[in-house]
């Protein structure tokens, strides 16, 4: 996790230094040598994990305090355990199979410098995300994520349109990310630890309280994981470069919501209504992910609702206990969906080429509508859920704006009374 994340600070500080230039050819090196150290590092923690250099060495592996406050504090631990080295080996081979692609895909792109540095700096949370045997350090990389794909996004920033797009998904993390953030305070005050290997103690709490626990973390990865109803910003992140559309909501960071939830997996098992419930969430957002993405008309769009159909799935797995299977569709799926979305620009080019276009049919008249026209119309729309969602919050948002005038009217007030 620290390969990475020196290369994209040491490119930053150069970046500072030299006036905001620096050659492609340093920049994608600089970086490159960080993510394959990564992989390197993982494929030798693999191996330290199976015995093969000597004692295994599995498990939690303490480096003592990170921080101490009274008497809360935050363990430095790490766990090396067949989860977190397969979500591991999986985030460092596509983040370096994405950087060797974005060197020819990005070249002459007036941000070439700055899609790399965010590269290793999603290198970098996404290890720690991996490794994190404690939820305060998972958070830490959770933001690492969170933080890069929202720049991804906007990465062509004098458009408008991707610059909402990045708002709108870091709004949602926002929202959701309150949920995991709630849960790490709760599982102290509860259990006494934010270790995950406390959260074997859920059994001691009332059901109340471990399905107030469920809730939030299923809330968290629901936000990440873009399943309903927060999946609106899946396809405006497709704004972003193609490469990062692969590394991130086809491969990786999609998939980390899972990985949060394969990680809490005693407690999603200890309460039956957060299990329901995402098991339900799950199949209702595979339902309405593949009947949208066999209409959209985009092909990144219908990518990244074919991904959010297997992740709906593998949510409904892991909700009814299936962790080992759930744990191998994604991965699996990550790789594929990762091939999917760097080949999808060849794909559309040879559709171009050799004129391989689909022929939808028409209705033949006003009077003969069918239940699949119908369908076909409501999935082609989303079935209007953003326009609903934007209803829903406008009142909000007009409330916000309210109250912010009359705060600035209330400190003009204060300000001529205190001039006079």
């Amino acid at each position: 996790m620290l390969a990475p994340l020196t290369s994209a600070l040491g490119i930053g500080v150069a970046l500072l230094a030299r006036g905001n230039w620096l050659g492609e050819d340093t920049v994608e090196r600089v970086i490159r040598v960080g993510l394959i150290a990564s992989l390197l590092a993982a494929l030798a923690a693999t191996m330290g994990a199976l015995g093969l250099l000597g004692a295994p060495v599995r498990g939690e592996i303490d480096y003592g305090s990170w921080l101490v406050v009274g008497r809360y504090e935050i363990p430095l631990v790490l766990v090396a355990d067949p989860l977190s080295i397969a979500f591991s080996v999986l985030a460092a081979a596509l983040t370096a199979l994405v950087g060797r692609f974005s060197r020819t895909y990005l070249h002459k792109e007036p941000g070439f410098a700055r899609f790399f540095v965010l590269l290793g700096l999603f290198a970098g949370g996404t290890q720690l995300v991996a490794y994190a045997g404690a939820l305060d350090l998972f958070f830490a990389g959770w933001e690492l994520i969170g933080i890069s794909s929202a720049l991804f996004i906007g990465f062509f920033h004098e458009r408008e349109m991707p610059a909402r797009s990045a708002v709108r998904a870091f709004a949602t993390y926002r929202l959701c990310d309150v949920g995991l953030l709630l849960g790490t305070v709760s599982v102290h005050e509860w259990l006494g630890s934010t270790r995950f290997s406390a959260l074997e103690g859920v059994a001691t709490l009332s059901p109340l309280a471990v399905t107030a626990l469920g809730g939030m973390f299923l809330l968290s990865a629901m936000g990440k994981s873009a399943q309903l109803p927060f999946s609106g910003w899946l396809p405006r992140a497709m704004e972003g470069p193609t490469p990062s559309s692969a590394l991130f909501y086809g491969a990786v960071s999609v998939h980390a919501g899972l990985y949060l939830l394969l990680r809490v997996e005693p407690v999603i098992a200890a309460t039956p209504v957060a299990a329901a419930l995402g098991g339900f969430v799950g199949i209702a957002t595979a339902i309405y992910a593949t009947m949208v993405a066999r209409t959209h008309p985009d092909a990144k769009g219908a990518l990244a609702h074919a991904t959010l159909a297997q992740i709906g799935l593998i949510l409904a797995e892991i909700s009814m206990g299936l962790t080992t299977l759930a744990l191998v569709h994604l991965v699996c799926h990550a790789m594929l969906r990762a091939w999917q979305f760097l080949r999808a620009p060849n794909m559309i080019h040879d559709a171009h080429t050799f004129g391989h276009h689909a022929v939808h049919r028409a209705p033949d008249g006003i009077g003969s509508v069918t239940l699949r026209d119908r369908l076909f119309a409501v999935a082609l729309h989303r079935l209007r859920l953003d326009e609903r969602l934007d209803a829903a919050v406008d009142p909000v948002l007009a409330l916000s704006r309210g109250l912010s005038t009359m705060e600035r009217r209330v400190r003009g007030v204060l300000s001529v009374r205190q001039d006079a």
